[in-house]
């Protein structure tokens, strides 16, 4: 486990999915979203956080992107920030070190400071040492080896992590489904387009512009070959 002065920037396996281990072979991450850090922010009136505070929580979502399982401990909105006020500090962290544990997730941060005396076993924190998100996500790929191939590309929600009915929605079920949640575009009405649910949000998604603009990008950053 860590304690003062354990150097947690280097990754340290097997990963906790690995079959060393037992493991599944899913890769898992929890990206933190430094809830912590943005209360202090907002608390010292600070226009925005500190560059030690740097985040992860848009690494999250280009995970998903990549069909890998990134959770984050929070969804917090600024209006319910009073009622956390009194749990600035460890409470805040230990529900996030206690998912990371639970799941078996490895739990990817920015800030090293905050996790020096946390119960965390050495395969299971990273330090993310690069700022920009596509240059994050390059580094988790590589650090964790993770194989990725072109048709896990927006697999997963982006919005929440969850996954995809198995059978595609026609645009009347679409419409059906997103009835007081989701207004789809008039101009998809008369396309031959095939619609995608999360079984967890119901978000609706479909294959157009920016989908494919989306996933030659993610294809361009990871220089993913092409399965077909």
């Amino acid at each position: 486990i860590h304690s003062i002065g354990t150097n947690i920037d280097a990754w340290q396996g097997p990963a906790p999915w690995d079959s060393l281990l037992v493991g599944d072979g899913c890769p898992k991450f929890l990206c933190d979203v430094m809830v912590v850090n943005w209360m202090i922010s907002v608390f010292l009136s600070l226009s925005s956080p500190p560059s030690e505070f740097s985040q992860v929580e848009g690494l999250a979502k280009h995970l998903r992107c990549f069909g890998i399982d990134a959770a984050v401990p929070y969804s917090i909105k600024p209006e319910k920030s009073m009622l956390l006020a009194n749990k600035l500090f460890s409470p805040l962290k230990n529900t996030g070190v206690d998912k990371a544990i639970k799941e078996k997730r490895v739990l990817l941060k920015r800030d090293a400071k905050l996790l020096r005396h946390e119960n965390l076993l050495k395969n299971q924190i990273y330090r993310v040492k690069s700022l920009l998100k596509n240059d994050q996500l390059n580094e988790v790929i590589e650090t964790f080896q993770l194989n990725i191939c072109e048709d896990q590309l927006m697999s997963r929600c982006t919005k929440c992590n969850g996954r995809f009915i198995q059978k595609p929605l026609s645009i009347d079920e679409a419409i059906e489904a997103t009835k007081g949640f989701q207004v789809i575009p008039n101009c998809l009405f008369d396309r031959n387009i095939e619609f995608w649910q999360c079984t967890d949000c119901n978000q609706l998604y479909w294959e157009g512009k920016q989908y494919h603009n989306a996933v030659q990008k993610f294809i361009d950053v990871c220089k993913i070959s092409s399965t077909a």
